[in-house]
């Protein structure tokens, strides 16, 4: 059944090579995250059993391997490296899926952390956090609730927006400006981390709660 689930993995994330990011619902266009693109680099490689670019893909990015680590204490560079040893591309995919899963867990923590005192930093974090859910996992969280007749896309999307909310406002040259809502964020970030791995049972969280 895992075997299954898995190769339904794949598939779903070759569907969002073409996948345009969030970025334009917020008025703005930017470069697109240096892991969702690696990540999408991989499943094309992969496709093309192209190993010595996907090994110097996952190079590209083990500062990020280390970030996760020094946070949730997991050491995904060593699985990684083990499942492109390998060769097994359906372990090397999860594995990275489970990395962008720690990559939105990340965001949250940072925000936890300042109290979301700084709006333009918390707001960036949440809107990446958002962006990493949508290109990459939310495929999969449509398939699951489609085998399972769950509604658990619906209730993740909404509980980004309603997060966006919780971040307050900076006003207008301190006119109107609006506090956040930390208790509300965390809330809503700890239902949002729950929801997904409903989804994928398999992901490995890390340590509950940082420090």
């Amino acid at each position: 059944m895992r075997t299954i689930h898995s190769m339904y993995l794949i598939f779903c994330f070759c569907l969002v090579i073409s996948t345009q990011t969030i970025a334009n619902g917020y008025g703005y266009m930017q470069d697109e995250d240096p892991l969702i693109k690696v990540f999408k680099a991989i499943i094309l490689y992969g496709r093309q059993d192209n190993w010595p670019k996907i090994t110097a893909e996952v190079t590209s990015i083990n500062d990020r391997f280390t970030d996760i680590n020094k946070i949730f204490k997991i050491d995904f560079k060593l699985q990684i490296d083990r499942a492109v040893q390998r060769k097994d591309f359906q372990t090397l995919a999860n594995k990275m899926a489970n990395v962008v899963f720690l990559a939105i867990r990340e965001k949250f923590y940072y925000n936890h952390q300042e109290k979301l005192e700084i709006f333009i930093r918390a707001k960036v974090r949440l809107r990446l956090a958002e962006e990493y859910y949508v290109t990459v996992l939310a495929g999969n969280v449509r398939d699951y609730d489609v085998r399972h007749k769950t509604g658990l896309h619906e209730s993740i999307y909404k509980k980004f927006v309603k997060a966006r909310d919780t971040l307050g406002s900076m006003g207008f040259l301190g006119a109107g400006a609006l506090k956040p809502d930390v208790k509300e964020f965390e809330t809503l970030t700890n239902e949002i981390e729950a929801l997904l791995l409903t989804a994928f049972p398999y992901f490995e969280a890390g340590e509950k709660d940082p420090t």
